[in-house]
């Protein structure tokens, strides 16, 4: 079954996105499951309104639910205990399209910090740029593009609860989770989701803003960029 969840998580961050007024070029969200492994991965592309076709900054977004994730997520539920606690992973690529030929990297990265703001207690740590170039037959590049991708996770809060007296306490770091009681079938782990969903919400508002501002500052950067391609239609 397909966890609510994960599910809550994407909706937040899609919300938060579209707060910000970011635009997804082209394309709709994917929603990709990994029959052999079982991991879910939720991917999506966004960039700035009126910002060519195609746009000359954009940022692809991913949340990856990993399988080892999803068991952990269930034993809490169920009020088993836990030695790493399930987390969503996250992946944000800035890319620079369109480029008439390769930019200085020091200027790019000067306005790409070498971590994101706070999701959660978690931060995004930059990786390196990559270039990417199209050449001609002549061996020129015809069009250069550069990106630089975030990696991390947000870990999951588990749910804030008191030890009963007397009673081990978890292993999920800083509370304990909640028991499923199986005479009321599934509304404590409802209860649990949709108070989980709840705190994602609210660590993952400013992912929105933050994606839109260094897009901002990405796109404000003076580059030589080349002219959107020809539309062909009639």
């Amino acid at each position: 079954m397909l966890d609510h969840l994960f599910l809550d998580t994407v909706a937040a961050v899609r919300a938060a996105l579209d707060a910000s007024l970011l635009e997804r070029p082209g394309q709709d969200d994917r929603l990709v499951f990994d029959l052999l492994t079982g991991d879910i991965v939720w991917e999506t592309t966004v960039s700035l309104p009126g910002d060519g076709d195609p746009p000359r900054v954009t940022a692809d977004l991913s949340l990856d639910w990993q399988t080892w994730s999803q068991s952990a997520w269930r034993s809490l539920t169920m009020g088993e205990t836990v030695e790493d606690p399930p987390e969503i992973g996250i992946e944000i690529v800035f890319r620079a399209q369109r480029l008439a030929k390769r930019p200085p990297l020091g200027m790019v990265l000067s306005v790409l910090p070498e971590e994101s703001p706070e999701i959660g207690c978690d931060r995004l740590t930059r990786s390196s740029p990559v270039l990417e170039e199209a050449l001609e037959e002549e061996g020129a590049a015809s069009e250069v593009a550069v990106e630089v991708a975030y990696e991390g996770s947000y870990r999951i809060p588990a749910p804030a609860q008191a030890e009963p007296e007397g009673k081990e306490a978890s292993l999920f770091p800083g509370a304990a989770a909640q028991r499923l009681n199986p005479a009321e079938g599934l509304r404590p782990y409802l209860a649990t989701t949709r108070q989980l969903s709840a705190a994602a919400e609210a660590s993952l508002n400013t992912l929105g803003t933050w994606l839109a501002s260094t897009l901002v500052r990405l796109a404000d950067l003076p580059l030589e960029y080349l002219p959107p391609p020809e539309s062909t239609d009639n």
